[in-house]
């Protein structure tokens, strides 16, 4: 694998492990398994460890939970682009009759979409 790729993997990686650390701990209605979660913390921490340099968005709240315990309970913040991706997983795995704004406001947390600008 190219170091190109490998940067992109650690990102994605990085992206997944917070989505599904935010469903699993802040919203307790996890979509993959342990084990698929557990797969990603490895593969991350392999990654990360073979590139630690690396410019990866989030890389204090990462860095601060991926140890031997790979969980992200401890975050209390998480970054606004990764609840929205926690949600949209968790709204097309579910596929409610609710539109996707009521489905996050049911969860008390509160949509806004972006709109279209025609001028």
């Amino acid at each position: 694998m190219s170091t190109a790729n490998d940067l992109a993997a650690l990102r994605r990686r990085a992206l997944q492990y917070l989505v599904h650390s935010f469903l699993y701990y802040r919203l307790d209605e996890p979509v993959i398994s342990d084990e698929a979660f557990d797969a990603i913390a490895k593969d991350l921490r392999r990654l990360r460890k073979a590139y630690p340099q690396a410019d990866i968005p989030h890389a204090k709240l990462v860095d601060g939970t991926l140890g031997p315990e790979d969980t992200a309970f401890q975050i209390r913040d998480y970054p606004p682009e990764v609840i929205t991706a926690a949600f949209k997983l968790l709204y097309d795995t579910q596929e409610p009759a609710v539109g996707f704004v009521e489905f996050v406001e049911r969860r008390g947390y509160r949509a806004e979409l972006a709109h279209e600008h025609t001028g």
